[in-house]
């Protein structure tokens, strides 16, 4: 009882120089939480020790964040390592496949890289019959993970191009994303073949890693 009674006295002699709740568990052994918010529960604290106390919250918080920040940034990074490397090692199961080299050259050339989402854009339908041939049956992606957006003249609005490229990818037109249509100054249709660009979407970081685990792996051999 007594070295409880010590430890009570410490604990609110701690909080009254502004330590956290955490700070003082950290300092007293065997200390409980519910414990300690009972010791402090009559504790009054001047202005002074409540302006001391909140800027040692705010330091501590701000600590916590920071490290909880470099340990996400620390695993994401060893999680796109180990992506990109066992992506390097199905290159020899893959690389003898037309459809992957095509494939890969195309999300290389067209694809997106700037962020860990998956999208290929392009206006020429036999390139895009191809990339989501490439999605389906070398990158594995389920029915479900596929969207397709259309941007388009807005002179062409009422076309119905998205059933054309509907047809084209051979996804249904309800898991179409809004169609984005683009103003032009032009009132009549010069180009009769132009369908618009399709763009298709696929929200999957391992997969984007690994596309560019693929991408490094085949760039060494030409290095």
């Amino acid at each position: 009882m007594r070295l409880r009674l010590e430890d009570k006295r410490k604990a609110i002699e701690l909080r009254l120089q502004g330590k956290t709740f955490g700070e003082i568990i950290s300092t007293i052994p065997n200390l409980a939480k519910s414990t300690l918010s009972g010791w402090l529960k009559n504790v009054n604290l001047t202005p002074e020790q409540e302006k001391r106390l909140k800027k040692n919250i705010e330091r501590v918080t701000c600590s916590a964040r920071a490290r909880s920040a470099w340990s996400k940034r620390q695993k994401r990074i060893a999680q796109t390592k180990s992506i990109i490397g066992q992506a390097k090692k199905e290159l020899p199961s893959l690389i003898s496949d037309p459809l992957f080299l095509i494939g890969l050259s195309l999300y290389w050339a067209e694809g997106s890289k700037t962020t860990e989402q998956i999208q290929f854009s392009n206006s020429d339908p036999r390139l895009i019959k191809i990339m989501i041939e490439w999605f389906r049956r070398i990158c594995k992606v389920p029915e479900e993970k596929i969207r397709v957006h259309i941007y388009i003249h807005e002179v062409y609005k009422n076309n119905n191009y998205e059933r054309f490229w509907s047809e084209i990818t051979s996804v249904p037109v309800s898991k179409f994303g809004k169609t984005t249509y683009k103003l032009t100054p032009h009132k009549v249709k010069k180009n009769l073949d132009y369908k618009g660009l399709c763009r298709i979407d696929i929200s999957n970081v391992v997969l984007f890693r690994k596309i560019m685990g693929w991408e490094q792996g085949v760039s060494k051999f030409f290095s």
